[in-house]
């Protein structure tokens, strides 16, 4: 059985970051995200600052999100007043006079891998050293495919799902999905609070989408390093070469496709959450129909496991008491689940635990 199953299906970690968008989103109006079960309204000032508030505006709690941007503030579109990044007032239509409590809460935003980050917990506490490193999506050597998509689930199971890819051979299979998954060992480990899951196929048959992504028309050896960096990215180091040819981990110079499959989670509350999703590769790093396939292929995939997840909760909801039983794949999901725990109940201390890193 899963530890504390019960007690962090209903809780967050608040003390991190989490994506709200994708940069290119955020344009000329205030956009409505919800992050742990908060509304924020997400800008950008004039300037092209970053930056999001609580989306209810004090005096009369109309959402700001309905509002404009007026050079580097934010206004409320109900009744003009405005804010600065910091959530102080700086204009009340009409009065001179602002009273030091007209504020707003204000959250640390930084827009790092093409991504605005919002931190939810204390302020004070914000470091961007502690955003996940996912430098793939803007490297020049490397081109991604990026998409939202919105489960009706709790977002730990989304972390399952992504952890154990065994369930690809059976709800994937027009797509990412073959017998090899399935019939193959995984080993996990955990290092810091990084708890990784790798699948090594050796002389195996290539799905139909690395048929298509890597132009592979025999047997080939593929891998899957699977890893989640608290608290909720996973990323995924998949590809694939000519079957005996070479070993990404041996040899430098093989000669296949290297991809990264990147889930930056949003939960937006205890029965929703957005995977903010991107597909990098090394290889065609111009070719706009590749992208147009994979971006076709990874939403299809993503979508077969929707009704999937949203069954799961709705079970899990009918059955309080009962818990999940695992099995030899499940090990690095049940060590992920254990570094979750941990998270939450250093986040909900008076004196927040730093995370342990990765040596």
């Amino acid at each position: 059985m899963y530890p504390e199953e019960s007690r962090f299906m209903t809780n967050f970690i608040r003390n991190a970051w989490y994506a709200g968008c994708w940069s290119d989103e955020l344009e000329s109006q205030p956009q409505a995200k919800t992050i742990l079960g908060e509304e924020l309204a997400v800008y950008r000032t004039e300037s092209g600052v970053a930056a999001a508030v609580e989306d209810c505006c004090p005096h009369r709690f109309a959402p700001m999100s309905l509002g404009s941007i007026a050079g580097e503030n934010i206004a409320c579109g109900y009744h003009g007043m405005q804010f600065d990044c910091a959530g102080l007032c700086v204009e009340i239509p009409g009065q001179k006079n602002i009273p030091g409590r007209t504020k707003i809460r204000a959250y640390p935003v930084v827009e790092k891998y093409t991504l605005v980050w919002v931190w939810m917990g204390d302020a004070d506490r914000a470091d961007d050293g502690l955003i996940p490193d996912l430098h793939w999506l803007d490297h020049p050597d490397w081109t991604a495919v990026t998409g939202t998509m919105r489960y009706d689930s709790n977002w730990v199971l989304l972390v399952d799902n992504l952890l154990d890819l065994t369930h690809t051979t059976f709800v994937h299979q027009s797509t990412i999905g073959t017998e090899d998954v399935a019939n193959t060992l995984v080993t996990s480990e955990r290092v810091g609070d990084i708890v990784t899951v790798t699948r090594i196929m050796k002389d195996a048959e290539p799905s139909n989408f690395y048929k298509r992504v890597g132009g592979f028309e025999g047997k080939i050896d593929r891998w899957q390093k699977i890893w989640l960096d608290p608290p909720s990215t996973v990323i995924i180091d998949a590809g694939g070469v000519p079957a005996g040819t070479s070993d990404k981990y041996s040899n430098d110079t093989y000669g296949g496709i290297d991809t990264r499959i990147i889930s930056v989670l949003k939960p937006v509350d205890d029965g929703t959450v957005d995977q903010i999703w991107a597909f990098a590769r090394d290889t065609c790093l111009d070719d706009a129909e590749l992208d147009a396939d994979i971006e076709k292929s990874i939403t299809h995939t993503f979508n077969e496991d929707i009704e999937f997840l949203a069954g799961q909760q709705r079970n899990m909801d009918k059955r309080p008491d009962r818990k999940m039983l695992n099995n030899t794949a499940d090990s690095g999901v049940v060590q992920a689940r254990r570094v979750i725990d941990e998270w939450l109940a250093a986040d909900a201390s008076p004196a927040f635990a730093t995370p342990i890193p990765a040596e």
